[in-house]
């Protein structure tokens, strides 16, 4: 019985990738890199001669491109080199990234086309990497709110390139939409206190000194809101005065 491993056909990857290249400028680089004149390539070639590792790996990083595909493993050369470089790769990432939905977090991204299956990913990652959670530590009800949640940022982004996209753009309003959501967060009319409070009324892991700090904190800023806010009132009281004495004094 044979035991000697399969040999590694490499001939239909290694035209590819020299007709891609150019078969003179490369052919020759092959003899030069690899050391192996013209007959061991035609060999190569018509798959009559057996790759080692070591030249599959010289291959591969000749063409720029992965032993993965050398072997015929993948579809994806992933030639950085290459115009539509970005293309494959989004598909690649894509089908990875669904791939690891699927497998590990038990959820499902299909729907999605290759770029939003990308950002999906990476809001995954953005939300989840500081607590270590995934997918798959939530419960139905939550994970139909983070991916409804998601899809709409996904929708943002959209809707953000497509008015950069327009010949009547102005930076300003992409600036006036961020400021909103700044505004959101931060901003005198914003939920952050709201959130504070939710959040330390259940949460047992706090320790007792750090929610006495933030909830000075959340109140030291309602006080300054509602100083500020007393200020618009008095203002506007005494603008509203004026008119009213200007139309008395006018009759």
């Amino acid at each position: 019985m044979n035991s000697e491993p399969p040999k590694k056909m490499l001939s239909d990857q290694l035209q590819r990738l020299i007709e891609i290249n150019g078969f003179d400028v490369f052919r020759n680089s092959l003899m030069e890199c690899l050391e192996f004149d013209r007959t061991t390539l035609q060999k190569y070639l018509n798959n009559e001669r057996e790759v080692s590792l070591e030249e599959i790996v010289q291959l591969a990083n000749l063409f720029n491109t992965s032993v993965d595909y050398l072997v015929g493993n993948s579809d994806y050369i992933l030639d950085t080199w290459d115009f539509d470089f970005l293309e494959e790769f989004f598909q690649y990432s894509s089908k990875k990234i669904k791939e690891h939905f699927k497998d590990r977090q038990n959820t499902q991204i299909s729907s999605k086309d290759n770029i939003d299956a990308i950002i999906f990913g990476l809001i995954t990652y953005m939300t989840f990497s500081r607590t270590g959670k995934s997918f798959e530590d939530l419960d139905k009800d939550e994970i139909a709110n983070k991916s409804e949640v998601f899809d709409e940022i996904i929708s943002i982004f959209h809707s953000c390139i497509t008015m950069s996209n327009q010949d009547c753009f102005d930076i300003t309003e992409l600036r006036a939409l961020n400021r909103n959501i700044v505004d959101y967060l931060f901003g005198d009319f914003s939920f952050v206190n709201e959130r504070i409070l939710n959040g330390l009324e259940d949460n047992v892991e706090k320790a007792d000194i750090d929610k006495v700090l933030l909830l000075k904190d959340s109140i030291n800023q309602n006080i300054r809101r509602s100083q500020r806010a007393l200020k618009v009132l008095n203002k506007l009281s005494i603008n509203e005065g004026s008119r009213e004495n200007a139309k008395i004094s006018s009759t």
